[in-house]
């Protein structure tokens, strides 16, 4: 069966660089922060002092390694690997893998259909990813037309819609996303199974502007993260 033909646009993750993000000092640590699906992520291109500019994303699950030790999971654009991960103004670890699709100067994908997520590892000393909030994922799920989904995005808030189409390794949905919501969950309504994470937006047909959105399948990126999902 032929897939509905979109057309990719920018990504949904908002560029901020030459937005000054003061971090806060290292006795102003504590509490620990925890990361949960949702939350607000940073990836750090550039630290002068205790400024940093980088690439603002939204978290979509958290897995778990064989080891017990625990991941964030969002999109691979958001940055590549050995980059810093902050939350709230602090530097909270690292990126440890990343398929960062090639991006033009303006933030489009040079290959439409290349894999798009990345994992960060968080320092327990001043933070942790948990499962909570909002989106809470019952298993891992594989997305279908028709399906009716929802999702998380830093700048977006809760938004849902239907599955277009999948194909390629992306699922076409009709939710909008924004600057800010790359990363973000895709998850059915019916059985809360985890499908995706958010990539960028998309135009159906000779919409005149963006009128959805594609998200990369989460089983694929679990796979090659080499991540288990953690659920509740």
């Amino acid at each position: 069966m032929r897939r509905t033909i979109v057309t990719r646009i920018a990504t949904a993750s908002a560029l901020v660089a030459g937005t000054a993000v003061a971090l806060a000092p290292a006795a102003q640590a504590e509490p620990v922060a925890t990361i949960t699906p949702g939350s607000s992520v940073l990836t750090v291109s550039k630290l002068v002092g205790n400024v940093a500019d980088g690439r603002g994303c939204t978290v979509g699950f958290i897995g778990q390694r064989p080891d017990g030790s625990r991941v964030g999971l969002y999109a691979g654009h958001c940055g590549a690997e050995g980059q810093q991960i902050a939350v709230d103004g602090r530097i909270v670890g690292v990126n440890t893998g990343s398929s960062a699709p090639r991006l033009t100067k303006t933030d489009t994908f040079v290959i439409p259909d290349a894999p798009d997520w990345g994992v960060f590892q968080l320092d327990p000393k001043v933070a942790q990813a948990a499962p909570g909030g909002r989106v809470r994922p019952s298993s891992v799920g594989s997305a279908t037309a028709g399906d009716e989904v929802c999702s998380q995005g830093v700048s977006s808030g809760w938004r849902c819609g239907k599955v277009v189409s999948v194909d390629g390794g992306y699922i076409a949905t009709t939710i909008p996303v924004q600057v800010g919501d790359s990363g973000g969950p895709l998850i059915r309504t019916r059985d809360n199974a985890a499908l995706g994470i958010a990539s960028r937006a998309a135009t159906f047909g000779a919409a005149p502007k963006p009128n959805g959105s594609l998200f990369y399948d989460v089983g694929s990126a679990l796979s090659a993260a080499g991540v288990s999902l953690v659920t509740g």
